[in-house]
């Protein structure tokens, strides 16, 4: 039923998580007695993504802020935490779509087979009451959230439960004030909560306390709630919870206008929508220009752009014909919005950039034109590309260069839920990021899976993997997306080679061995599906120390090294190896035909004895648990790990004997000079100190005199070296 209201409506949305996961849909109010059958919550993101530590909380936020004079308490009227769905074992299907709903699945006859489905009736809420219907009576928010601080479905996974900072029904905004003068009319009036999402309990109610901003442990973000995306909006100038304080339209003169938070719909006086429907996932705009001698908050006097405004249709519903024997079909409503104070034609607004005024890009003329789709792309969107991690729509350069900026750390945090964050409260909406691990394999943070994304979308603005399903029955096909071939035929070879016999060094000799690898079985070589190796993660390690040391390590030919600093010598100086040597190239085509070089390990022998030296694949635990054999190819799915790699040819011998140096050189500088009178005593009295103070010189190079033996007979000999005599 239509709802005649002058309701403020005022949906507010974060900017979504990098590449990771954002909420799509929300169909809160189904027409008529649908509710128990018809809601649903849509999220998308990266393919397979895994949901462990996520979870969505529905906030209700009341109808309105002002009540009677002495009207409350003795009864709160909302501010809480009305449901709460842990996502806990859950993760994004083969497309990228999950849907969570009330009923079951053939109550959502759009669903496709590459979407996920769950019924939240089932999922962990905290145990303070039963799962139910999404509020619609009120200003609903929705929130996205991870690294809730508190008890979760992992500690606690059955009552009771201690600790519980997000669940279902905690006071969320329990403040009594009172009296409060409403600006509107001048009078006095009762008002419950101040508008922020802050804590429960203050007047006894609810007895727990949501942790969003350091309000527990103000010194401390690691325990604080990271906020991946935010959906809400206002009904009767009630409450709604957008987390973000930047405003728009800060002094706008326009009633359809007021100031308003970065994330609120415009049109408040237009309606409370049923249901929403992103359309794009990225930021537009540089922000709008304020009233007239005004001064906006955003960069150049601008006010912030209202991101959800840009990205969202959101309306009325009414049901539609489903067909004999199938659920009835819903729509969004497209008659005219009779309010005198709305700036939107219909029951439902689309974005401006896609509001051409005739019809172009949007087509309302006729009834049921726009059909609320569980499990399927809606018809307007923009497509999600999996490794946009700068979210201008497309895979490049710049993604890369974001990417590896954090490239293996354990996580990685840009959420204006934290108050100390790069980017918080003040930062531009359009380069706002949120917490992020984009690939599905659940927290190991940014590693190689991460980057595979953008490596294989390099090129490609579709956001589609071929022979999967998106908007219909018919999967994506060839030219319309990404190949993403099965892995399991795929075996890589790591080989190595010397630039020199490494049995025959000498101290003080370098070497070079370059290290190549091919894809030796399942290479495909057709155009647009080569699974060529892409990424490398190394370990090497020299198995005795003090014989030779690792100085240097280069990429070669297309390959780039992603983070250099992520590498580090092991030992003394790097007479143990390096680790994480990794390294990344856009090329789809390395190592089809021949043994491609991905870089080279630049050594020096620094003492007698024998050695041997191994390749294989780092041994850090977030990066072994993304890239167990230590390379990714491109166009294969399990995030690009071949079936299998072989390291055959390795280890290699090193053998290193003396020399390489004159004698009477006693500190192996390349000279005979005073500089080394030191070592040559040394050689004579204490030999042991002379191995500790000279470590890879040999004493052998105090035989001057060439009889084969180290003894004060030496002595002439090395004095005439040091005279010329």
């Amino acid at each position: 039923m239509r709802k005649f209201l002058c309701a403020s409506a005022a949906l507010a949305l974060s900017a979504p998580a990098l590449a990771n996961v954002f909420i799509n849909e929300v169909f809160t109010n189904p027409p008529g007695s649908l509710d128990d059958t018809r809601e649903f919550i849509e999220l998308m993101g990266t393919p397979g993504k895994k949901l462990d530590g996520y979870a969505i909380a529905a906030i209700n936020g009341s109808l309105t802020r002002y009540y009677p004079l002495g009207s409350i308490p003795p009864a709160p009227l909302g501010q809480e935490v009305d449901e709460f769905f842990s996502l806990d074992g859950l993760s994004l299907g083969p497309n990228g779509i999950l849907v969570i709903a009330i009923g079951a699945q053939n109550f959502y006859p759009t669903m496709i087979p590459d979407s996920n489905f769950a019924r939240w009736e089932t999922f962990w809420n905290g145990f303070l009451d039963t799962t139910g219907r999404l509020e619609n009576d009120g200003s609903p928010t929705y929130l996205l959230i991870r690294n809730r601080p508190g008890a979760t479905q992992a500690t606690h996974p059955f009552p009771p439960v201690v600790d519980l900072r997000w669940g279902k029904d905690i006071q969320c905004d329990a403040q009594l004030f009172t009296p409060v003068i409403d600006p509107q009319d001048g009078l006095q009036y009762d008002q419950w909560g101040d508008g922020n999402l802050d804590t429960g309990g203050a007047n006894g109610f609810g007895g727990t306390t949501l942790d969003v901003k350091g309000s527990l442990t103000p010194n401390d973000v690691a325990d604080d709630l990271e906020v991946v995306d935010e959906i809400s909006y206002e009904n009767e100038r009630g409450w709604e919870y957008d987390l973000d304080g930047r405003l728009c339209d800060v002094g706008s003169a326009n009633l359809g206008l007021p100031e308003r938070r970065v994330h609120t719909l415009d049109d408040p006086q237009g309606f409370n929508p049923d249901a929403i429907s992103r359309v794009d996932y990225r930021t537009k705009g540089a922000g709008w220009a304020p009233v007239a001698g005004a001064t906006g908050q955003g960069p150049g006097g601008n006010n912030w752009q209202d991101t959800a405004t840009e990205q969202w249709v959101r309306g009325e519903s009414i049901v539609g014909s489903g067909g004999i024997g199938n659920p009835p079909q819903m729509f969004f409503d497209n008659t005219a919005n009779t309010n005198p104070d709305s700036i939107q034609p219909f029951w439902t607004n689309v974005p401006t950039w896609l509001n051409d005024g005739v019809g172009t890009n949007y087509n309302f003329a006729a009834a049921n034109t726009y059909q609320i789709m569980a499990g399927r792309v809606n018809p307007l969107a923009v497509a999600y590309i999996p490794g946009d991690a700068d979210r201008d729509g497309d895979a490049d350069a710049a993604d890369i260069a974001k990417i590896a900026a954090v490239f293996g750390d354990e996580d990685w945090i840009y959420s204006n839920s934290f108050s100390t964050a790069p980017e918080g409260d003040s930062g531009d909406p359009a380069t706002q990021t949120r917490p992020w691990d984009v690939d599905q394999t659940g927290d190991n943070g940014v590693e190689p899976s991460d980057l595979q994304w953008t490596l294989n979308f390099i090129g490609n603005a579709t956001g589609r993997i071929v022979g999967r399903t998106y908007d219909g029955t018919t999967p994506t096909p060839a030219g319309g997306g990404v190949h993403l071939n099965p892995n399991l035929p795929v075996v890589c070879t790591i080989t190595a080679s010397a630039s020199t016999d490494l049995t025959q060094l000498q101290v003080n000799d370098t070497a070079e061995i370059t290290v190549a690898a091919q894809v030796t079985g399942g290479a495909i070589v057709a155009s647009g599906q080569e699974n060529g190796v892409m990424q490398y993660l190394h370990d090497i390690e020299i198995a005795t120390g003090g014989v030779v040391e690792v100085t240097s390590v280069q990429a070669v030919g297309p390959f780039a090294a992603t983070r250099p600093g992520l590498a580090a010598l092991q030992g003394v100086g790097g007479d143990r190896g390096i680790d994480r040597v990794n390294g990344h190239t856009t090329s789809f085509t390395q190592g089809l035909t021949a043994a491609a070089p991905l870089y080279r390990v630049n050594i020096r022998a620094i003492g007698e004895g024998s050695t041997t030296l191994a390749v294989s694949p780092a041994q850090q635990a977030q990066l072994l648990a993304s890239t167990p054999g230590g390379l990714k190819v491109g166009r294969t799915n399990s995030n690009g790990n071949p079936g299998a790699v072989a390291y055959p040819v390795l280890p290699l011998n090193i053998s290193v004997s003396g020399g390489g140096f004159a004698a009477g050189d006693m500190n192996c500088d390349g000279f005979v000079t005073v500089g080394d009178i030191g070592g040559f005593v040394l050689s004579l009295t204490n030999p042991a100190q002379y191995a500790i103070q000279f470590p890879g010189c040999d004493i052998n190079l105090a035989d001057v005199n060439g009889d084969g033996f180290v003894t004060v007979g030496d002595i002439g000999s090395f004095v005439a070296l040091l005279t010329g005599n």
